[in-house]
C-alpha cells in the first residue's frame, strides 16, 4: 500500500511548479538502446560528467560494442576510471554484452520498442547488473523514449519529502508508486521531463543536507520543509 502525504493530482502539478524554474525539459542528444544500457551502467553512483567523459572514451576504444565480449577488466578499467566502482563496472560489461548475444543473438533490443512496459522492465532487470533504474533509463532516456521513470537518487529524496513515495520504501517501491500516480495520457516525453526537473532540483535546493526550502517553489506543498538532513532516511527537523 502506498502512502500518500502530499495533495492529490502531484504529479502535474509538481513538473509545471519546477518547469516554471527550471524550464522545460526535452531530449536533444538520445543514445540508442544499448548504448544507453551502457552508459547507465557506467553512471550509477557517479556524476552525469564523469559517466560521460568514460562514455566516450570507451565508445572511442570500442566503437564496436561486441568487441567488449574480449575485453578484460585490466583494459577497461582504465578507461572508464574515475567512474564509481570502476573495478567492478570493468567486469560487469563484458558479461553484459554476452548475456545480450546468448538471449537475443545480436546487440540489439530495438524490440523492447513494442513490449508492455513492464514487461520490457522485467526483461532488462534479469540481465546481469541491471536494477530498476538502468532498466527505465534505457526503456525512456534512449530513442525509445517509452513511458518509464528513471527514479536516481535525486529524484528518489525529492519524492520521499514531497510524500509522493513512501519514507522508507526503496528504489522499486519508488519507481511503483509513482508510476501508479502518473496521469494516464502521458507519454515518454512527460516522464523525461519529470525526471529531469526533479533530478535538477534535488541537484540545486533539495539537496541531501540543508535543502534551501525558502528558494523552493514546491514550499507551499511541501511536508518536510525544514528539513535538515535525510541521512539513512532518518530525518531531523529544526525550526524553520
Amino acid at each position: 500500500m502506498h502512502i500518500r502525504l502530499a495533495l492529490p493530482s502531484d504529479l502535474a502539478p509538481t513538473r509545471d511548479r519546477l518547469r516554471s524554474v527550471l524550464g522545460p525539459q526535452r531530449p536533444e542528444h538520445q543514445l540508442d538502446p544499448v548504448s544507453q544500457l551502457i552508459k547507465s551502467l557506467l553512471s550509477a553512483r557517479t556524476y552525469d560528467e564523469v559517466s560521460w567523459a568514460a562514455f566516450i572514451r570507451l565508445r572511442a576504444a570500442y566503437p564496436d560494442w561486441e568487441a567488449l565480449v574480449h575485453a578484460t577488466q585490466a583494459e577497461l578499467e582504465p578507461v572508464i576510471d574515475p567512474v564509481t566502482f570502476a573495478d567492478q563496472k570493468a567486469r560487469q560489461l563484458p558479461i553484459l554484452i554476452r548475456v545480450l548475444l546468448l538471449k537475443r543473438g545480436e546487440l540489439n533490443l530495438d524490440f523492447l520498442a513494442t513490449e508492455p512496459v513492464d514487461e520490457a522492465m522485467a526483461w532488462l532487470m534479469r540481465l546481469p547488473g541491471v536494477g530498476v533504474k538502468i532498466a527505465a533509463s534505457v526503456l525512456n532516456l534512449s530513442t525509445m523514449n517509452r513511458r518509464a521513470l528513471v527514479v536516481d537518487t535525486h529524484v528518489h529524496r525529492v519524492a520521499r519529502r514531497l510524500g509522493l513515495t513512501g519514507r522508507t520504501g526503496d528504489a522499486r517501491e519508488a519507481y511503483d508508486s509513482l508510476m501508479d500516480q502518473a496521469p494516464p495520457e502521458w507519454q515518454g516525453e512527460q516522464f523525461y521531463e519529470l525526471h529531469w526537473l526533479l533530478k535538477g532540483h534535488g541537484q540545486s535546493l533539495c539537496t541531501h543536507f540543508d535543502p534551501a526550502c525558502g528558494l523552493c517553489a514546491l514550499h507551499e506543498v511541501c511536508p518536510r520543509v525544514g528539513v535538515s538532513g535525510d541521512q539513512e532516511r532518518q530525518v531531523i527537523a529544526f525550526d524553520a
